[in-house]
């Protein structure tokens, strides 16, 4: 959806922000260095609505949670023993039916589809995590890149050197790109934003039961110049540009304070509110226009391992052995900011304030790496187990 929403008026509203160029930290052109076409400033030539075109990317799927094991958390087993299961012997390998096999974890699959009935991924993965490890600790950051570069996964039947037929399913082989991108991908890596530490929670985004502090931090905190960005011009420039402009997608890091959320973007619908009358500062400035708009920006949701109380709660995320490319699994959600662009006589984006108080931390990318390699975690097997969906 590239159509172009224009407003036939635009009410005049308060001046209720300062002229703010984004400082080096948050220059939109970092994201040149990965996007197709280099990011557009000027705001008449940003769609006001767009999402991606092709929809087998910004797939969902879980963050693999440190605390479960995560790639080596076995999903679909009834009894998965997060830690305690016991690697199975080559012999009772070979005597397992595909049922069977189908409920080892993603990394033991792997390690049998390349033949290592020595378990080098899954005793590595198991290695690196713990139990204690906190409840949002995970791979995010590796899913979120995934399933910006890679069309969803199809579920794979990879026969190995001893003719065992190893059956991937679509959830399987997403953990295991998720994996590689956390921890091999040696691709470019662009940010704008700068990491927020203050510890706390913007109103309503706080998880009850889950998280430790539900309130904002204290005005100290939350006013350093960390915790204030991404810068808002900056913001509306990566998100319309890439989205919009490119159709590519990207990462947010919704959280603004301590937490890490990474979400993979893949769409955006803004309204024009009005504009807002500029003072002598800006014209010194050379502010020329002040345009106030609300974004609602869509992000893809993970996954969930099933359990009946989220089916009763009406959950259909659940990781799950198809692809979720065109079915109700496929799970998103949305964040609502609004903001000020600030504009120049040629009606180019020079920087933005933030209205809201919700606001992305980061927003950040990976290209995508020319093939799958072994690094930290040995994955270089991907190459002949991804097999994408059909568009």
């Amino acid at each position: 959806m590239n159509k172009l929403v224009v407003l036939a008026s635009l009410a005049l509203v308060g001046n209720t922000a300062l002229a703010a160029k984004w400082n080096r930290s948050n220059n939109p052109d970092f994201f040149n260095a990965i996007a197709k076409k280099d990011m557009t400033k000027t705001f008449a030539d940003l769609p006001l609505v767009a999402r991606l075109q092709d929809d087998r990317y910004g797939w969902s799927e879980s963050f693999w949670p440190s605390r479960k094991g995560g790639v080596a958390f076995r999903w679909n087993h009834p009894d998965p023993q997060p830690f305690t299961y016991r690697l199975h012997t080559k012999e009772e390998i070979m005597a397992m039916n595909e049922t069977e096999l189908g409920q080892l974890s993603p990394a033991e699959l792997y390690d049998l589809s390349q033949g290592d009935y020595n378990y080098t991924l899954t005793k590595k993965t198991l290695s690196m995590y713990k139990p204690t490890d906190l409840w949002w600790e995970g791979i995010c950051d590796g899913w979120a890149t995934a399933a910006n570069n890679y069309a969803e996964p199809n579920k794979v039947v990879i026969t190995n050197k001893d003719g065992v037929k190893v059956p991937f399913g679509a959830s399987d082989v997403k953990a295991l790109i998720a994996m590689h991108d956390t921890y091999n991908s040696k691709g470019r890596y662009v940010r704008i934003g700068d990491r927020c530490n203050a510890k706390g929670k913007v109103a309503g985004e706080g998880f009850e039961g889950a998280d430790t502090v539900l309130t904002p931090p204290p005005a100290r905190q939350a006013n350093k110049p960390a915790c204030e960005d991404v810068n808002a011009g900056a913001f509306h420039i990566v998100l319309a540009s890439m989205i919009g402009v490119n159709s590519q997608g990207f990462v947010a890091e919704i959280d603004r304070y301590a937490d890490v959320w990474n979400q993979p973007i893949v769409g955006y619908e803004s309204v024009i509110v009005g504009e807002v009358a500029l003072t002598p500062q800006d014209v010194r400035n050379k502010i020329a226009r002040k345009v106030q708009l609300k974004t609602v920006m869509t992000y893809t949701e993970e996954l969930v391992v099933y359990n009946p109380k989220y089916e009763a709660e009406g959950h259909l995320g659940f990781i799950s052995k198809e692809p979720v490319t065109g079915t109700p699994a496929q799970t998103f959600a949305t964040r609502n900011y609004e903001y000020i662009l600030e504009l120049d006589i040629n009606g180019n984006i020079m920087g933005g304030e933030w209205i809201s108080e919700s606001r992305p931390d980061m927003l950040w990318m990976k290209s995508r790496d020319a093939k799958f390699m072994n690094g930290k975690v040995p994955l270089a097997g991907l190459n002949e187990i991804y097999t994408p969906v059909k568009h």
